[in-house]
């Protein structure tokens, strides 16, 4: 059996990585468990009855033929064991027709698992990891609602309780991020050991986040504020589009910067948004026009 996890999420997929891992214990009461990560210089491998993802690595000869080692893995007897689980790193990085036909010989197989985490999908001769019998999960990068509801979870578990301000301050700089919700973990970690008293207050935040919001989204935002004109506003607002300016992150530096009737407007929209009414476009248009 392949189970396949992919995209450019990394925290999201490792974590499922770990629920799989833990599933399986409890439903065998022995595994032969190995990681290869093909994309590591040499390759790496480790093995264990009782290895965890975050298990030792052990080297290997060259990394481009360590698609054999997983082969060799899965064709090897295991006598005393009640299921063997091949997990795989990174498995596009081998494109030979054998590790294609090493995939697909495995597809069914009962107590043999093969579970792959790629960052990217995979390609078109590769692409049946997408259909059944592979059961296949994509972990887009937040961003928008999507990463204020994880946002909002992962502060609910904390304990934690933002101002206004700082939430809006904390938003912005994650969604300027690459690998957002590994970076929003670490961060409220960070945060959570820093015992500041709550409401934690932007001015907690730039202790220890030295960020300053991106110029050109944050002035033209400012530009948009401030001007009375709905004819300008637009234009404005479609210069930020038009450069590939992720509208959650141009409706985020508006609340940053928004005060009084502004900001109330904003808060508005951001519950029509998060309620599924409207677009972040929309709403960025109904609010440069009106």
């Amino acid at each position: 059996m392949i189970i396949y996890l992919y995209g450019p999420d990394s925290y999201r997929r490792n974590k499922k990585l770990n629920e799989l891992i833990t599933a399986y214990r409890q439903k065998y009461k022995q595994i032969d468990l190995q990681i290869f990560d093909l994309s590591a210089r040499g390759g790496s491998a480790s093995r264990s009855g009782s290895e965890t993802l975050q298990g030792r690595m052990t080297g290997g000869e060259d990394s481009s033929d360590d698609w054999v080692k997983v082969k060799d893995f899965l064709s090897q007897p295991s006598m005393f064991v009640d299921s063997k689980i091949a997990l795989v790193k990174e498995s596009g990085l081998a494109e030979t027709k054998e590790w294609l036909n090493t995939l697909k010989t495995n597809l069914n197989t009962p107590k043999t698992f093969i579970l792959i985490s790629d960052k990217t999908k995979p390609k078109k001769a590769f692409s049946f990891l997408l259909k059944k019998p592979v059961a296949s999960q994509y972990f887009e990068e937040l961003k928008g609602n999507l990463l204020e509801a994880f946002l909002e979870k992962e502060i609910r578990v904390r304990k934690l309780n933002f101002s206004s301000e700082a939430q809006r301050f904390f938003k912005a700089y994650l969604e300027s991020a690459e690998e957002k919700t590994w970076l929003a973990i670490n961060e409220l970690d960070k945060i959570a050991l820093a015992n500041f008293p709550q409401p934690i207050s932007k001015a907690n935040l730039t202790q220890f986040i030295h960020w300053t919001v991106s110029e050109k989204p944050f002035l033209i935002a400012g530009q948009i504020l401030y001007s009375r004109d709905p004819k300008q506003n637009l234009g404005l607002l479609e210069k930020l589009l038009l450069q590939k300016e992720e509208p959650a992150r141009i409706f985020n530096s508006l609340a940053y910067q928004a005060r009084g009737k502004e900001l109330m407007r904003l808060a508005d929209y951001d519950i029509a948004i998060k309620s599924g009414r409207l677009e972040y476009e929309e709403a960025l248009t109904d609010f440069a026009l009106s």
